[in-house]
């Protein structure tokens, strides 16, 4: 049975810029495959409301790639896709070469991590997520430890999950809120074992 790993919302949130069109109403390509791309990303976290949102959702990916075909965050937004779809194969060859193109990327390497985690690979998870969190001042490096954390617990590792939770919430304190979040979906999903992990991390 395929772990369940809680990528959150925010790691969907890519780019914040939206389409827009140069002043002379040129067409700008990469402009034009963020653009395709957040609204393939959106659909996605819908997808399970229905097979429609799929389908959408590949619909503008596949433009966003078309526009901007070597623009990592595009790939990234492709591999999540493929990733959810079950093409694996795929998913991690698009994950290779992001991390090779972006090496200093901590974005990049938590979600090559994350997908390795979900594929019951957890030694190689851990390379990836301890590159993630290596690099010094990054805007992901909350996100590391947290995903981090989780796959360790997962994976019945609990000293290094409590590592990772107690520098997660060193590094930033309004996290436990996320974790609360989390530990709620692992009950709902009857993984009581895993919540009530993450119930007692946050109460330390």
């Amino acid at each position: 049975m395929k772990k369940l790993l809680v990528i959150t919302s925010y790691f969907l949130m890519i780019v914040l810029a939206g389409c827009q069109m140069k002043n002379n109403n040129e067409f700008d390509p990469e402009k034009a495959a963020l653009a395709r791309m957040r609204l393939g990303l959106g659909y996605l976290a819908k997808a399970n409301e229905s097979e429609e949102n799929i389908k959408v959702a590949h619909y503008n990916l596949k433009l966003a790639a078309q526009y901007s075909p070597n623009n990592p965050q595009v790939m990234l937004a492709m591999a999540m896709f493929d990733q959810h779809v079950g093409e694996y194969n795929e998913a991690e060859m698009i994950y290779k070469r992001i991390t090779l193109m972006q090496p200093g990327n901590g974005l990049y390497h938590i979600h090559y991590g994350s997908f390795l985690c979900g594929r019951d690979r957890y030694q190689e998870a851990k390379k990836q997520f301890e590159q993630s969190i290596e690099f010094d001042r990054h805007r992901w490096k909350a996100d590391a430890y947290e995903q981090y954390g989780y796959c360790a617990i997962q994976n019945n590792d609990k000293r290094t999950a409590d590592l990772m939770f107690k520098q997660l919430f060193q590094y930033d304190v309004n996290r436990r809120n996320n974790v609360i979040k989390t530990a709620e979906l692992y009950k709902n999903k009857g993984d009581k074992k895993i919540a009530n992990y993450l119930f007692s991390v946050t109460n330390k």
